[in-house]
Order: C-alpha cells, then sequence, then structure tokens
C-alpha cells in the first residue's frame, strides 16, 4: 500500500471512521471510476480542483458525476471570480496530490492543511452529494477507493478543522 493511501486510511481509523478498500486499475477518469463501489450502494463524485486567475485562492469542488460543471455558476456561488482548473503542478503543490488522485483526502496531507489553514484551499460541496447515505473517495491514489458513509466524511472533515460550503449546482 502507498504512503499516501496508508496515510489517508489511517487518519480515518483514528477518527473512528470505518471503510471499505477496493483496489483496482488506475481509474484517473470518471469514467473509469463508474461502477466501482456500487455494489456497496457508493458512487465516485467529480472532484475538481480549481484556481481563480492569480493563483492565490484554491478551491476543491465535490459534485455529482452526472451534473455539468458551470465555471461562472461555481464562481459566483463560491464568491471567487475567473475560476479555472488548476494546473497538476498546482495540485501537487498546494494538496500533495497528483492528476487523477484528486480527492477530499488530500486533507491529510500536510501541505493542503497548511494552505487551508492559509485560507489559500476551501471545499466545496455540491448539496446533492450531501444527501448520499455512501460515497466514493479515493485514498490519495487512483489505484484503489474507499466507500465510507457521507456523514462519516463530513464529521471527518468537520473533525480536523476543515469548514467547506455547500451549494446548490
Amino acid at each position: 500500500m502507498d504512503e499516501n493511501e496508508s496515510r489517508a486510511i489511517s487518519e480515518l481509523e483514528a477518527h473512528g471512521i470505518s471503510c471499505i478498500r477496493i483496489t483496482h486499475e488506475p481509474a484517473v477518469t470518471m469514467e473509469l471510476c463508474m461502477g466501482i463501489g456500487e455494489e456497496y450502494g457508493a458512487r465516485h463524485v467529480k472532484n475538481l480542483f480549481l484556481t481563480n486567475r492569480s493563483e492565490t485562492r484554491f478551491c476543491l469542488l465535490l459534485m455529482s458525476a452526472e451534473k455539468e460543471f458551470r465555471t461562472s455558476a461555481v464562481s459566483k456561488a463560491i464568491g471567487v471570480s475567473r475560476l479555472s482548473f488548476a494546473s497538476e503542478e498546482k495540485l501537487n503543490v498546494v494538496m500533495g496530490l497528483v492528476g487523477g488522485a484528486v480527492s477530499v483526502m488530500g486533507i491529510v496531507n500536510d501541505c493542503a492543511r497548511k494552505a487551508y489553514s492559509e485560507g489559500k484551499l476551501s471545499v466545496v460541496f455540491d448539496a446533492d452529494v450531501l444527501k448520499r447515505e455512501m460515497i466514493c473517495v479515493h485514498p490519495n491514489v487512483p489505484t484503489s477507493t474507499l466507500v465510507l458513509k457521507t456523514s462519516d466524511l463530513v464529521r471527518f472533515l468537520e473533525e480536523k478543522g476543515v469548514a467547506y460550503k455547500v451549494i446548490n449546482i
């Protein structure tokens, strides 16, 4: 098991959160993630790593896979103008992740916690994601998936001191 994956699972366990780990071939697109976890009543969501034009603020948006991402609507909803997709380099610097492994579990990485505490990184959920009983997340690698209760994921973020915003997409 990769060190990043192990850290993510250990952090969940430290908060009393159980999960089911599914290993698979690299699932770096939503198409490749489809079907993973469905036997447990869970699905993956889109994890979009976004930035403002000056690359001083970053946003991790979790939204339903079936919904279309509209930059202007999300920009307005979170109050950040000129949003765009951040580069893989910025993803690595800010969250300690690589493309294809974008996940809210990146918050366990030191750089992501620092970016969050400095107000450079925010976590935003589409309201429909929070209505799901179960959710699939990558444990910071694209070769496995964790299935857990959505309420446990939210509790984990809260216990880690990570505030989040909920928007309607």
